[in-house]
């Protein structure tokens, strides 16, 4: 079912930073997904503002795609400055969701994010390594946060997840612990995560032609973080919460 901004509830428009002061944690492959996701899933107009100072990805990826003629279903551009904030503020009237690529070990552009931020996705794998940036990344937005006219809803996503599953519940020891760090620190955790498939890390990297002329045809389990992130607007919208989004999943493993 397609749902306006209006149905949903979002603000207009929704901002959505994805950011931990680290890189390589998946916020670019982040970023494109739930763009994706808002784009198609719920049909509204998307910018991705790739702000990572330190890797272009996202922009690579988009115009190596454009290039081979994929129709992409969002608009994204490469604006890695400090006046993040006004780029959001400037193209706030033509988009319903603007995604914030930010981090990557550059504070200043990230909390330059946070006052038009309605949004923040804090990322971390497993390594115990990332997780330890969350609560320095969560400092930064709190110390950039203070002036904000606005609530910003704090979550966080763990990305490259390991996956052993049994009865259908994800067993892994490196998920399990790292999970029950974040949680205990009274941070909140997505129940969907994102796995550790190297799918997701290469879905637009190939040549087109050779598997990508449209890496977002499949959304996998961001289809299931997505529609976790617009629950709360759902229900504020006073919609039916739909049933957990069928994601691929890797085949359990023998008891």
């Amino acid at each position: 079912m397609t749902n306006s901004v209006a149905e949903l509830d979002l603000p207009e428009p929704l901002v959505v930073t994805l950011g931990n002061l680290k890189g390589g944690v998946g916020k670019t492959t982040s970023a494109f997904f739930l763009a994706g996701y808002f784009s198609q899933v719920h049909s509204l107009r998307v910018l991705v503002i790739d702000a990572d100072p330190l890797s272009q990805t996202g922009y690579s990826w988009y115009r190596r795609l454009t290039k081979g003629e994929v129709e992409m279903p969002f608009t994204l551009i490469a604006f890695p400055s400090r006046h993040v904030g006004d780029c959001i503020a400037d193209n706030s009237a033509d988009y319903d969701v603007v995604i914030v690529d930010a981090g990557g070990e550059s504070a200043d552009i990230f909390k330059a994010a946070i006052p038009s931020t309605d949004e923040l996705v804090l990322l971390t794998s497993v390594s115990p390594s990332e997780v330890k940036r969350v609560p320095s990344t969560y400092r930064a937005a709190e110390e950039a946060a203070v002036d904000a006219a606005r609530e910003i809803r704090v979550r966080v996503l763990m990305t490259k997840v390991p996956v052993t599953m049994k009865n259908g519940v994800n067993v892994s020891t490196e998920y399990r612990t790292q999970r029950a760090h974040l949680e205990n620190a009274d941070y909140d955790v997505f129940k969907s995560y994102v796995s550790a498939w190297k799918w997701y890390r290469e879905a637009a990297d190939g040549e087109v032609g050779e598997g990508a002329e449209n890496p977002l045809l499949d959304l996998g389990e961001y289809r299931q973080v997505g529609d976790e992130l617009v629950a709360p607007y759902r229900a504020a919208a006073r919609l039916p919460i739909p049933p957990v989004s069928p994601a691929r999943q890797p085949q359990e493993v023998p008891a």
